[in-house]
C-alpha cells in the first residue's frame, strides 16, 4: 500500500501529468487481458482447496498439473494472435492523442506479453492462497512491487521520459519474482503439488472450465465496472483528469487493500467449512466480517475529512484533487468492502450463478450512470466514482439476501445456485 502511494509522485514527476494519465488508461484498457485465464484462476482455487479438504494430495497436484498446461495453451494462442492483430488496432482513437503510435504499439505488445506470462506463473499464488498461505501469497506481490518502485526511481533519476521504458519496468519485476519463487517453492514447501506433465488429465479440464467460466463472466463485469472508469474519463474530460481520479483511487485503495488482505484467506476457510458442512463456523465468521465493516466506516469517514490535508502532503502542488471526488470515492470504497464480504463466502461454496447475473448487470448500468453523472449532473470525475458505488448496490441487495438464504437453509433455485 505504501508503494503504490510512493508510486505516484515519482512517476507524474517522470512523466508528467497528462502522460501518467495516458499510461494509466493504457494499463486499464490492457487489464481486460487478465480477463483470458476465462476464469481457471478462481477454478483451480475452488478444486484444489477441495481435493486438500478431502486429503486427496494427488488430484489436488493434477489440478494444479492441468491448470498450468491449459493456461500456456491458451495464452500462447491469444498472444500470438494479439502480435498479429497489434498494429491494426486504434490505440490512439481509443485512449486518445498526445503520444507517437508506434510507442502506443510498443507499449501495449510489452505489457500484453508480461500480462499473459504473469498469468500462467500466477499458479503458485493461486496454490497459496487455496492452501490459505495468504500472508506468503502478498509477500511475492510487495517483492514485485518493490522492484518496479526501485526501477522507476531509477528512472527518474538517469533515464528520459519514455513510457516504453516505464511499461517494461512495470511489468517485467513481477514476472522475475513470481519465476524465482515457483523453482524455489515447488522444490520445498509445495513439493507435494508441484507440476507434472504425468499429473495433467483431460477430464479435469472440463472439472475447471465448468466452475471457471462462471468467473470468467463475473471477472468481465469486474473489469466494466472498475478498470473502464479511466476509459470513460479519458474519453469526457481528457488524460489529465484520468490522473485526479487515479490520486483519489489510490488513497483510498489503502482501506479495500487493507480489507482484502484480511478476507482473502476466508475464501478458501470457507470452501472447506462448506465441504465438511461446518455451516455454524460459516455464519458465526461471516457476522464477524459484517462488524469488521463498521470500523471500516468510521476509518473511511476520517479519510474524507482529512483527504485535503493528506493530498497536500503526498503530492505538494503537483495535482489538485476536488472534495467531492474524495468523498464519492469513500462511498465506492465502502460498497466494495460490503460485497467483498459477500462475494468471497459466495465464491467460497461456489454459489455463484446468481452473483454472475448480478455482476453484468451492474456492469451494464454502470457506463451510461457514469455518462449521467459525470456529464449530464455536472459532477465531473466524482460522478463516475458514484456511478461505480451505484452500480454494485445491485450485488449489495442481491447478495445479501441470497447469503441470509443460504445461511438459513431456506435458498432454492436460482437463489442456490
Amino acid at each position: 500500500m505504501v508503494i503504490s502511494l510512493l508510486l505516484v509522485p515519482v512517476t507524474i514527476d517522470y512523466l508528467s501529468v497528462e502522460t501518467y494519465g495516458i499510461w494509466l488508461t493504457i494499463s486499464s484498457v490492457l487489464s481486460i487481458i487478465s480477463l483470458l485465464d476465462i476464469g481457471l484462476g478462481n477454478g483451480l482455487r475452488n478444486k484444489f482447496s477441495e481435493a486438500v479438504s478431502q486429503k486427496d494430495h494427488k488430484l489436488a497436484r493434477s489440478y494444479v498439473s492441468t491448470s498450468y498446461v491449459l493456461f500456456s495453451a491458451i495464452q500462447l494462442i491469444l498472444l500470438l494472435l494479439f502480435a498479429l492483430l497489434i498494429y491494426n488496432i486504434p490505440l490512439l482513437k481509443i485512449i486518445g492523442n498526445g503520444i507517437d503510435s508506434h510507442q502506443l504499439q510498443a507499449v501495449a505488445l510489452i505489457t500484453v506479453t508480461a500480462i499473459s506470462i504473469k498469468l500462467v506463473l500466477d499458479n503458485v499464488s493461486t496454490v497459496l492462497i487455496a492452501l490459505q498461505q495468504v500472508g506468503l501469497a502478498n509477500l511475492l506481490s510487495l517483492l514485485g512491487n518493490a522492484l518496479v518502485l526501485i526501477g522507476t526511481y531509477w528512472l527518474a533519476s538517469f533515464g528520459k521520459e519514455s513510457l516504453v521504458y516505464l511499461a517494461a519496468v512495470t511489468v517485467s519485476c513481477p514476472l522475475v519474482v513470481l519465476a524465482v519463487s515457483s523453482l524455489l517453492l515447488y522444490r520445498g514447501r509445495l513439493k507435494a503439488y508441484r507440476p507434472a506433465l504425468a499429473y495433467v488429465k483431460k477430464e479435469h479440464i472440463g472439472r475447471l472450465i465448468s466452475l471457471g467460466y462462471r468467473f470468467f463472466f463475473i471477472q468481465i463485469a469486474v473489469v466494466i465496472l472498475f478498470y473502464s472508469d479511466n476509459l470513460i474519463i479519458t474519453r469526457l474530460f481528457g488524460t489529465a483528469e484520468v490522473t485526479v481520479y487515479t490520486i483519489a483511487f489510490r488513497y483510498f485503495n489503502i482501506i479495500s487493500a487493507a480489507f482484502a488482505i484480511v478476507v482473502s484467506p476466508y475464501w478458501p476457510a470457507f470452501t472447506e467449512a462448506y465441504v465438511k458442512q461446518d455451516m455454524h463456523w460459516v455464519k458465526a465468521t461471516y457476522r464477524r466480517l459484517q462488524r469488521l465493516w463498521v470500523l471500516l466506516l468510521l476509518t473511511v469517514s476520517g479519510m474524507v475529512v482529512f483527504s485535503g490535508w493528506f493530498y497536500k502532503f503526498w503530492l505538494t502542488d503537483r495535482v489538485d484533487v476536488p472534495f467531492t471526488l474524495s468523498l464519492c470515492m469513500g462511498l465506492l470504497v465502502l460498497t466494495t468492502c460490503w460485497n467483498n464480504i459477500t462475494s468471497t463466502l459466495l465464491n467460497g461454496i461456489g454459489k455463484i450463478q446468481m452473483q454472475l447475473y448480478y455482476s453484468l448487470g451492474s456492469a451494464v448500468v454502470n457506463i451510461p450512470l457514469s455518462v449521467f453523472f459525470a456529464r449530464t449532473m455536472k459532477m465531473g470525475t466524482a460522478g463516475v466514482a458514484l456511478a461505480t458505488a451505484v452500480s454494485l448496490l445491485i450485488g449489495t441487495v442481491l447478495g445479501g439476501i441470497q447469503v441470509e438464504k443460504i445461511l438459513s437453509q431456506k435458498a432454492t433455485g436460482l437463489w442456490d445456485r
